[in-house]
């Protein structure tokens, strides 16, 4: 036990000064936000909508990928015959509307979610507090809020939705 505190304490601390510093370092493996390019792809092509097991990427009027639906399977990626859609490295996904999970071809940077206003931050002060409500399953996610401290959470009611 004595070991694992004085290995801890050697350690020191692992802080970043994100979002003042430079954006922390991420695996090469990672996917990040999905991007479209409906130039590269051929006329009447529909290789990546068939391939999505979710229905997030639609091509009507424009391309259109919904990260809400999107489980960055990469089976798009693998099924588009000239690599029009690629993951970035912006790990950066939290909106607070549903609707602005959508990316279209157009417009492929999302409206990320900003600090809390005034009015908000008076309402909740410092009594917001973290709940997980498990309704069956592989607890998944449960173990992102409790081991990782991954924040994931709904206050619809407020407008607030954050996805992390």
């Amino acid at each position: 036990m004595f070991k694992v505190i004085a290995a801890r304490l050697q350690q020191g601390h692992r802080t970043m000064k994100y979002p003042d510093g430079p954006p922390p370092e991420v695996s090469d493996r990672f996917r990040g936000c999905p991007t479209i390019d409906i130039k590269q792809c051929p006329e009447g092509c529909r290789e990546c909508v068939d391939a999505c097991p979710t229905g997030a990427i639609s091509l009507t009027d424009v391309a259109r990928i919904d990260l809400g639906k999107c489980l960055f399977c990469t089976d798009c990626l693998d099924a588009c015959p000239k690599q029009a859609i690629a993951y970035t490295q912006d790990h950066r996904l939290a909106v607070r509307q549903r609707q602005d999970l959508n990316i279209e071809q157009n417009n492929q940077a999302l409206k990320l979610a900003t600090a809390l206003d005034a009015r908000l931050l008076k309402l909740f002060g410092r009594s917001l507090k973290l709940r997980v409500v498990s309704a069956g399953g592989c607890n998944g996610c449960e173990a992102d809020v409790n081991v990782l401290n991954t924040v994931g959470w709904d206050l619809g009611r407020f407008g607030i939705q954050y996805v992390a």
